[in-house]
C-alpha cells in the first residue's frame, strides 16, 4: 500500500520577467490563504513548518518568519546563525553533554539531546483545527481520531477522551514505540519497533502492512525531508484495538534539485561584474542553507567560487572583455545539490543583450506553435527552449528544446489538454547567453483523468499492473526502488492496454506508477509500493566476521530478504582447509540479522565458512583464521663450555589452550651465512644449542610446536645472541675464556693458602715456647724423693724463705691450666 507523506515541497509556475528590469526575480504565485495545522503563515501567503519558525533562517521569502522571535536568551537558536563551538552550520548543539546532532533532528519530535534541549522552545504559531473524523481534546492540544474516544486509554492529556463514557472491553496497545533513522544514499530507512499493524498517512491512515507477529518494522521507499506519523494497533481473533499512540519522525534531508532560470547580467555602473540570479530549486529535499556560485573564463579547466545567502549574487573583480560561464547549487544540512544549466556572458562594457521575444502562434488541445526572435544586432547562434508544466504540486516536469539559428518556428506536440505550460527561452549568441523570456499558455480542451492503478507481486521477480483509463492511447509504466530514483531515473515499458506484467529484478520492494505517454503526456496515478515476495532461494547477505578468539569465532549475516515473516532454517558449514575435515551447524531464526558463535576451533586454524538456508539455496561464505597461540614468556640464553642454554616460560601459565605434551619447536638463523634451520622440538622449557661459530650473529625462535608442517603453530619468542667473538671454535673460545678466569683466581686462592699457613706457623711457635718455659720451670721444682714437683702458695712460708718459688695471684675468680 501507498505511504503519504504529511509534507512535501510544491512547485509553483512563474510570471515572466520585464527586459527592462532583468535582475528581479519574477514574483511568486501567492499561497494557501490558510495553512495546515503544525504550519506557519508567511506575511506573503506561503506556508511553512511551524519548526522552521525562529530557527535563524529565513523560510518566508519576505523573512516574516524570523521577525519578532524571543531574545537569545530565551531560545536554543538565535535569530541570527551563530558559531557553537565545534559544531559546523548545518549542526545543532546540545548543551549537556555536548555533541552535535543534524540540524534535520531539531524539533522532530523525537529527543536526541540528553537533556531533551533538541526539543525545547519548538514554536507553535498556528491554532490547532481537527478534521471532522476527529475528536478535539478540551485543552486544545491535540486531535484523536473518533475511533479512539472512549477505548480506554488516555489520549488527551486532560483525558477528556474518557470523560462520560460507558463502560468499554479492554483494550491493547503497544507500548515503548520507538524509531531511528539510517540514512544511506538516496533511501531513506526507518527502524521501527512496534507490535502489530503498521499504519502511516497524513489525514486517514492507510495501512502498510495488515498483519505481523514481529516487533518491528523497516520502511525504505521514504521521501527525504519529510514529516511521517507511524502508529501501530494490536489485532486480535475478535478485534481490532485502536490507538492513538504514534510517532512523528522526519526523514533526513536529501540532496537539492538544481536551481532554475539562472539569468546573468552585467552591472551598469561597475566594470568586471556579473549579475546573476536564479529561482530557488522544485525540490529542495530539505532546508536550503545557502548556494554555491561557481564561475570560470571561458577555455579554463579552473572553476572559482563564491557564496551566497539568497538567490542573487553579483560576481566582481573579473577580466573585461572576457567570456565566463556560471552556474549554481543549492546546498542542504546533506551538502551540496544539483548543478544548474551552465549559461555564458562576456564582460563588454555596455553591450547589453535583451532576450529573445516569444511569440505564440497557435495552440490546441494537445500542441502549441510559437516562434523566437532577436530584436538586437547581436548575432544569434541558437536557442534553449524550456517547457515546463505540472499536474500537481508535488511534482513540476521539463522537457528541453535545442535549435539553432537566429529566428525559430517550432510546433511542440504530444501535450495534455487544459494545463498550464511555462515557456522560458534564451539565446546563445557570441558574448554569451540572453537574459530568459518567459511565456505562459493553458492548452485547450478537458484534462484527462489520472489513471487509478493498481499492482501486486505475483512471484519473486513479477509484477501484475491494472489501471483504468482513457483507451486507444499508450500508457507508460514507470518503476524503481526509491522516490528519487522514480522521478529522475526510472526504469519503464509502454503499452496500449490496462493491464501488463512487469518482470524485475529480485528486490524487497518496487515503487509503480502508470501514465499515458501517447499521444499525449499525461497526468501520472498515484504511485503503488509493491513488496516482493520473499525468494527463499537467495543467498544470506552481508556475510562478515564480527570477531575472532583462538577457539571461536562470531560470524553475523542478513536474511535473504527482510522482515522475514516466518523462521528461516540456515545450515552453517564449517570447512578446516588444513586438517581437511568439516562440520556443520543448523539454526532457526526469523530475524533480519542472525548472529552465531563457532566455538572448538584451533588457534591459529583456517578455515571456510557456508552459509545458506536449509533448502539448500545459493549460499553466501568466507574465510576466516582463528588468532595464534601466544609466544613463551622470559627466552633468555645461558653460555656452557661447549654450548649454550636456551630457557623460557612454560607456556601453560598463560594459555589454557595450550598442552605441554604439544610441546616446542626452536629454529635458528644465521645472519653470516644467511641460513634458517630447525633445531629440533622438546617438551621441556628449555634446550641445548652446540657447534656455534665465532663471529656469527644467531637469531633463536621459540613457539609452540605446530600440528601441521608449517601451519596451526603458536606465535614465535625470537631471540638475538652475538656474544661470540672472531677466532676459532667454540673449545678454542671456552678455553681462552677459562684461562683469562684463572688468571684471576688462582693467585688469589694463593695469597689466601699462604696466609693460612703463616697463621699456623706462628701459632705452632709460640705454643712451643710456652711449653718449653714451663717445662723448664716444673723441672726445677721437682723432687726426686717424692717423684713430683712442689709448689706452695706462699701462705705457709716464712719470712726466710721469700726467695722460694712460689705461684701466686691466684683466686677462686680466675682459672688456672697447667699443661
Amino acid at each position: 500500500s501507498p505511504i503519504h507523506p504529511v509534507h512535501s515541497e510544491s512547485c509553483a509556475l512563474h510570471q515572466p520577467a520585464k527586459a527592462s528590469n532583468l535582475h528581479i526575480l519574477p514574483s511568486p504565485t501567492p499561497g494557501p490563504s490558510t495553512c495546515l495545522p503544525n504550519y506557519y503563515r508567511c506575511s506573503s501567503g506561503a506556508c511553512v513548518m511551524d519548526s522552521w519558525v525562529c530557527d535563524g533562517y529565513r523560510d518566508c521569502a519576505d523573512g516574516s518568519d524570523e521577525e519578532a522571535c524571543p531574545s537569545p536568551a530565551n531560545v536554543t537558536t538565535a535569530s541570527v546563525p551563530t558559531h557553537r563551538g565545534l559544531c559546523d552550520r548545518f549542526e545543532f548543539e546540545c548543551r549537556q553533554p555536548k555533541k552535535c546532532i543534524p540540524n534535520w533532528k531539531r524539533c522532530d519530535g523525537h529527543q536526541d539531546c540528553q537533556d531533551g534541549q533538541d526539543e525545547a522552545n519548538c514554536p507553535t504559531h498556528s491554532t490547532l483545527t481537527c478534521m471532522s473524523r476527529e475528536f478535539k481534546c478540551e485543552d486544545g492540544e491535540a486531535c484523536i481520531v473518533l475511533s479512539e474516544r472512549c477505548d480506554g486509554f488516555l489520549d488527551c492529556s486532560d483525558e477528556s477522551d474518557e470523560r462520560d463514557c460507558s463502560d468499554e472491553l479492554t483494550v491493547y496497545k503497544v507500548q515503548n514505540l520507538q524509531w531511528t533513522a539510517d540514512f544511506s544514499g538516496d533511501k531513506k530507512t526507518m527502524f521501527l519497533s512496534p507490535r502489530g499493524v503498521l499504519v502511516v498517512g497524513e489525514g486517514i491512515w492507510k495501512t502498510v502492512e495488515t498483519h505481523s507477529n514481529k516487533t518491528n518494522m523497516i520502511l525504505k521507499v521514504l521521501k527525504p525531508d519529510t514529516t511521517y506519523q507511524v502508529k501501530v494497533q494490536v489485532q486480535c481473533l475478535s478485534k481490532v484495538h485502536n490507538t492513538n499512540d504514534f510517532v512523528t519522525l522526519r526523514t533526513p534531508e536529501g540532496l537539492p534539485d538544481a536551481p532554475q532560470n539562472l539569468q546573468l547580467s552585467l552591472h551598469r555602473e561597475e566594470e568586471g561584474v556579473i549579475v546573476a540570479h536564479w529561482i530557488p530549486p522544485t525540490h529542495t529535499h530539505g532546508l536550503i542553507r545557502e548556494y554555491i556560485v561557481e564561475y570560470s573564463r571561458s577555455g579554463s579547466k579552473m572553476w572559482a567560487s563564491q557564496r551566497a545567502v539568497s538567490n542573487f549574487t553579483e560576481i566582481k573583480n573579473l577580466l573585461v572583455n572576457a567570456p565566463y560561464t556560471v552556474r549554481v547549487a543549492a546546498v542542504t544540512s546533506r551538502g551540496v545539490g544539483n548543478w544548474s544549466d551552465s549559461k555564458s556572458i562576456t564582460t563588454v562594457k555596455g553591450k547589453v543583450i535583451p532576450p529573445p521575444d516569444i511569440h505564440i502562434d497557435s495552440f490546441g488541445e494537445n500542441s502549441l506553435s510559437f516562434t523566437l526572435s532577436m530584436e538586437s544586432d547581436v548575432k544569434v547562434n541558437g536557442y534553449v527552449v524550456n517547457l515546463c508544466w505540472a499536474f500537481d504540486t508535488h511534482k513540476q516536469e521539463k522537457k528541453t528544446l535545442n535549435f539553432r539559428g537566429s529566428i525559430l518556428s517550432h510546433k511542440v506536440a504530444n501535450l495534455t489538454a487544459h494545463t498550464s505550460y511555462e515557456i522560458s527561452a534564451w539565446a546563445k549568441t557570441d558574448l554569451g547567453d540572453s537574459p530568459l523570456a518567459f511565456e505562459h499558455v493553458t492548452t485547450k480542451g478537458v484534462r484527462p483523468p489520472a489513471p487509478s492503478l493498481k499492482a501486486k507481486a505475483i512471484n519473486q521477480t513479477a509484477v501484475e499492473c491494472t489501471w483504468t483509463g482513457p483507451r486507444n492511447v499508450v500508457y507508460g509504466i514507470f518503476y524503481a526502488t526509491s522516490f528519487l530514483d522514480l522521478y529522475r531515473n526510472p526504469k519503464s515499458l509502454t503499452t496500449s492496454l490496462h493491464n501488463k506484467t512487469v518482470i524485475v529484478s529480485r528486490d524487497e520492494q518496487y515503487l509503480f506508477l502508470v501514465r499515458v505517454v501517447v499521444p499525449y503526456q499525461g497526468p501520472s496515478s498515484d504511485y503503488v509500493v509493491v513488496r516482493m515476495i520473499p525468494d527463499s532461494r537467495l543467498p544470506p547477505r552481508h556475510l562478515h566476521v564480527v570477531r575472532t578468539g583462538k577457539t571461536s569465532a562470531v560470524i553475523k549475516w542478513e536474511s535473504p530478504y527482510d522482515a522475514p515473516d516466518q523462521d528461516l532454517l540456515y545450515a552453517i558449514a564449517v570447512k578446516d582447509l588444513i586438517r581437511k575435515s568439516d562440520r556443520s551447524y543448523k539454526i532457526k531464526s526469523r530475524n533480519s540479522t542472525v548472529e552465531y558463535t563457532l566455538n572448538k576451533l584451533e588457534p591459529g586454524g583456517k578455515y571456510h565458512i557456508i552459509v545458506q538456508l536449509g533448502n539448500m539455496s545459493k549460499d553466501s561464505s568466507i574465510k576466516i583464521t582463528t588468532v595464534s597461540l601466544s609466544a613463551p614468556d622470559a627466552l633468555k640464553i645461558i653460555t656452557e663450555n661447549d654450548h649454550v642454554l636456551l630457557f623460557w616460560k612454560s607456556l601453560a601459565l598463560k594459555e589454557k589452550h595450550f598442552n605441554e605434551s604439544r610441546g616446542y619447536e626452536i629454529h635458528m638463523f644465521d645472519s653470516a651465512m644467511n641460513i634458517s634451520a630447525y633445531l629440533g622440538n622438546t617438551t621441556d622449557n628449555f634446550f641445548k644449542i652446540s657447534n656455534l661459530k665465532l663471529g656469527h650473529n644467531y637469531t633463536f625462535t621459540v613457539q609452540a610446536r605446530c600440528l601441521f608442517g608449517s601451519q596451526i603453530c603458536g606465535e614465535p619468542a625470537v631471540l638475538l645472541y652475538d656474544e661470540l667473538g672472531s677466532g676459532g671454535g667454540a673449545s678454542a673460545f671456552q678455553a681462552a675464556r677459562s684461562t683469562d678466569v684463572a688468571a684471576v683466581v688462582v693467585p688469589i686462592l694463593f695469597l689466601i693458602l699462604l696466609s693460612l699457613g703463616v697463621g699456623f706457623a706462628i701459632l705452632y711457635t709460640k705454643h712451643r715456647r710456652l711449653q718449653s718455659s714451663f717445662t723448664a720451670f716444673a723441672n726445677s721444682h721437682y723432687s726426686s724423693r717424692l717423684g713430683s714437683a712442689i709448689f706452695s702458695s706462699g701462705d705457709d712460708l716464712g719470712e726466710d724463705d721469700e726467695d722460694a718459688p712460689m705461684i701466686t695471684g691466684f683466686s677462686d675468680d680466675v682459672p688456672m691450666v697447667i699443661a
